[in-house]
C-alpha cells in the first residue's frame, strides 16, 4: 500500500493531473482500475465519492476521486495522497478502512469500505435532536476513534463535524474524511496561522493560531455532542467575525437551558470538553469515552404530566364501553299518563272554533252553532251513548254506530270522525291519539 501511494505522488507530479475525463459526472458506469463506478454518493472540497463494485471480489466499495480541476494543483494532490496514507496507517472499528489506491489515465483515486447509512448531520437535519442515550454512545465511539488515531499515529483530525461522522446499519460510528488531518512525518501543507475545517467546530486555539494537539479534536467532539442533545450549535453568528468572537469570548449557554431533560452528568461532560482553556479539558479522548459510558444512560420512559391539560394522557378505558348498544324500549307506564290524567288535561284544553258540519254523506250542514257553544267532547264521553256499544280498542270504522239525534250528538260524531283522521268531506287528516287501555289507538 505504501509503495502504491508513493508511486501515485510521483505520477501526479509528472503528469500535472491531466485527466481523460472532462466531467466527473460522466464517470458513472466507467471502470477505474479493478472497480466499476456505479453512482456518485458524495462530493466535498477534497474530491468526489462514488459507490462502486470490485470486480475481483464482487463487494461494494466507496471510491474517492480527485477532481480534474483540483488535480492541477500539486498541493491538493499531496493532500489527497496524504489522506490515503493516514487512513491506511489506522486500524480501528470506528475509523473507515482503506482497501486500495491507484491512478488511471491521470485520475487519482483510493478505495475505502462502503458504509451504508446516514451521517449524523443528516440525522440532525431530519430529527433536530438525537436521544441523549444514543448521543452519549455515539460520542463515546468517536472518542475511541480519536484516541486510537492520536495514541498510535499522533494523528489530529482537525475536521470533526456531523457531516464527517457516518452511522452504519449496525449503529456503529465511522469517522471519515482525514483530508485535513495532521500527522508527524508527513508533509505539512497548511500555511501557518491559517484556519482549516469548519469554523463552527474550531477550537479557540485554532482561531488564535496556536499549535494544536488532540485536545482540539476533543473540543470539536464536545461541539458535536452539544448539537446532538440540543439541536443547536453552542456558538453562532451571521458573519465569520461574529462566530470567531463568540467562540473566543462569548458566553456559553448550558445545554440544559435548551434541553431541560438532559442528564446532569452528561451536561458536565459537555461543558468540560468545551472549556475555552484547553488545560481544563480532557487530556485524552479515552477519558471522555469512559465517563460517557459510566453514565449508563438508558431509554427514557415517557412520563405523564402531574397536572391535567390538553397534553394529559387519557385514562385507561374499557373497550366494551365503546360498543354500540341497542336502544332500550321504554316502558309504557314511564312514558304515558293514565286515562284519568289524560281526560283532565284534555277537558281543560280550549280549542279554536270550527265551522259546522253535516252528517257524513250529507251535503246540508246540520245548523249547529259554533264549536265553543258545545260542550267539550271529554264531558260528552262521560254520558252513556244512546245506542250501540261503545267502540273498544282496535275497533274498525264499521263498528262505530253514529247517534240518531243530530242536534245533540252531531258534535260527538264529528269529533270521533276527526279522531279517525276523516272530515265530513272525506279528506284525510292526521288525527290525535286517543288512549285505549294501556296504549294508544291511532287513527288512519
Amino acid at each position: 500500500m505504501e509503495g502504491a501511494l508513493g508511486s501515485l505522488l510521483c505520477t501526479a507530479s509528472h503528469k500535472g493531473g491531466a485527466s481523460a475525463f472532462t466531467h466527473m459526472n460522466e464517470l458513472a458506469g466507467q471502470s477505474l482500475g479493478g472497480y466499476l463506478l456505479e453512482e456518485e454518493i458524495g462530493r466535498g472540497s477534497m474530491g468526489m465519492v462514488y459507490r462502486g463494485k470490485q470486480f475481483a471480489l464482487g463487494r461494494d466499495v466507496a471510491i474517492k476521486i480527485l477532481p480534474h480541476a483540483l488535480a492541477k494543483d500539486t498541493s491538493y494532490v499531496a493532500r489527497f495522497i496524504r489522506e490515503a496514507r493516514i487512513i491506511a496507517g489506522l486500524n480501528h472499528p470506528n475509523i473507515v478502512q482503506i482497501y486500495d489506491a491507484g491512478e488511471q489515465k491521470g485520475v487519482l483515486y483510493f478505495v475505502m469500505e462502503y458504509v451504508q447509512g446516514p451521517t449524523l448531520g443528516s440525522l440532525l437535519r431530519l430529527d433536530g435532536q438525537i436521544p441523549q442515550h444514543l448521543a452519549a454512545e455515539y460520542a463515546a465511539q468517536i472518542a475511541d476513534a480519536l484516541d486510537c488515531a492520536y495514541s498510535e499515529r499522533n494523528v489530529i483530525h482537525r475536521d470533526i463535524k456531523p457531516e464527517n461522522l457516518m452511522l452504519d446499519r449496525w449503529g456503529k460510528i465511522k469517522v471519515m474524511d482525514f483530508g485535513l488531518a495532521r500527522a508527524p512525518g508527513l508533509q505539512r501543507i497548511t500555511v501557518a496561522r491559517t484556519l482549516v475545517g469548519s469554523i463552527y467546530y474550531a477550537s479557540p486555539e485554532q482561531i488564535w493560531g496556536q499549535p494544536l494537539d488532540n485536545r482540539s479534536d476533543i473540543y470539536a467532539l464536545g461541539v458535536v455532542l452539544y448539537e446532538m442533545v440540543t439541536g443547536q450549535r453552542p456558538f453562532n453568528g451571521r458573519t465569520l467575525p461574529e462566530v470567531t468572537q463568540a467562540i473566543t469570548s462569548g458566553q456559553l449557554r448550558p445545554p440544559s437551558w435548551l434541553n431541560p431533560q438532559l442528564a446532569p452528568g452528561l451536561e458536565q461532560i459537555i461543558l468540560k470538553a468545551l472549556a475555552r482553556d484547553r488545560t481544563l479539558r480532557y487530556e485524552q479522548a479515552r477519558q471522555m469515552a469512559e465517563e460517557l459510558r459510566a453514565l449508563n444512560l438508558r431509554v427514557e420512559e415517557p412520563r405523564a404530566p402531574t397536572s391535567g391539560g390538553p397534553l394529559s394522557p387519557l385514562p385507561p378505558t374499557n373497550p366494551r364501553a365503546f360498543a354500540v348498544q341497542p336502544p332500550r324500549r321504554p316502558r309504557l307506564a314511564e312514558q304515558r299518563p293514565s286515562f284519568a290524567e289524560w281526560r283532565a288535561q284534555r277537558s281543560a284544553t280550549q280549542f279554536p272554533p270550527e265551522p259546522p258540519h253535516g252528517r257524513p254523506g250529507s251535503a246540508e250542514p246540520a245548523g249547529l252553532g259554533e264549536w265553543h257553544s258545545s260542550p267539550g267532547y271529554a264531558s260528552l264521553l262521560e254520558q252513556p251513548p244512546q245506542q250501540g256499544p261503545a267502540p273498544g280498542r282496535g275497533a274498525s270504522e264499521t263498528e262505530l254506530v253514529p247517534p240518531d239525534d243530530p242536534s245533540e250528538k252531531a258534535g260527538l260524531w264529528q269529533h270521533l270522525q276527526r279522531l279517525l283522521g276523516r272530515s265530513g268531506k272525506g279528506d284525510q287528516e292526521p288525527g290525535p291519539a286517543m288512549p285505549s287501555g294501556d296504549g294508544y289507538a291511532h287513527s288512519g
